[in-house]
């Protein structure tokens, strides 16, 4: 999995809008400086979350951007679909389709499992983690993404029969 830019500072300023108390509001100076971002950069990212429906702006002298929904209610999958870098396994059999129309691979293949096993682990991962868990120190984290890592484990692997 690859991480952008765009999503890594994304999420870092999403996290510092939902730092703040219920209500209020943080400017996109304040967040490009505890960043250490450019302003015209952390202005992009904030106006991608604010069209994402994540964040909301306030404008005037109280102004600035708070969440547009309870931390509760946001996962970090939301984050990272609204950044754009999310995709399905179809996306990449589609991307990847040398100079014909279609995989050539695309009946029978064998890649596609386990990309399918790996995209739905990531998806399942980020969905499961909000952005209110991610508000808690590290070891909290840690502690969220094991017991989300044994649950993950005790069903089965798709498309596997039963046993």
């Amino acid at each position: 999995m690859k991480i952008t830019a765009l999503e890594e500072y994304g999420l870092r300023c999403l996290l510092r809008v939902a730092e703040q108390p219920p209500g209020e509001s943080i400017s996109a100076q304040a967040v490009a400086d505890l960043e250490g971002m450019s302003l015209p950069y952390t202005q992009k990212i904030l106006r991608t979350l604010t069209q994402g429906g994540l964040i909301d702006s306030r404008r005037g002298a109280q102004g600035g951007f708070l969440l547009a929904l309870p931390a509760e209610e946001i996962s970090l999958g939301d984050v990272i679909r609204v950044l754009g870098g999310l995709f399905e396994v179809e996306d990449i059999c589609e991307r990847h389709t040398g100079e014909l129309e279609r995989c050539a691979r695309g009946c029978g293949c064998t890649i596609r499992p386990v990309w399918s096993f790996i995209s739905r682990f990531v998806i399942e991962t980020l969905d499961g983690i909000s952005v209110a868990a991610l508000l808690a120190d590290e070891a909290s984290v840690r502690r969220h993404l094991s017991r989300q890592h044994h649950q993950h484990q005790e069903r089965p692997l798709p498309g596997s029969a039963p046993q």
